[in-house]
């Protein structure tokens, strides 16, 4: 079982998601294939990307 470690995404992602905002590649699938990195400001760019 592969666990997505959450508690360490940037609060904007995070809200985004929690209001359905979040860009349409941003899933659970991607989360779990695509390890983000720990600053918040590199994690904005690649999720920007998607």
């Amino acid at each position: 079982m592969q666990i997505i470690d959450l508690a360490f995404l940037a609060p904007a992602i995070v809200q985004s998601i929690v209001t359905g905002d979040q860009p349409l590649g941003l899933t659970t699938k991607w989360l779990s294939g695509n390890p983000m990195p720990s600053d918040w400001q590199a994690q904005r760019q690649i999720v920007s990307t998607l």
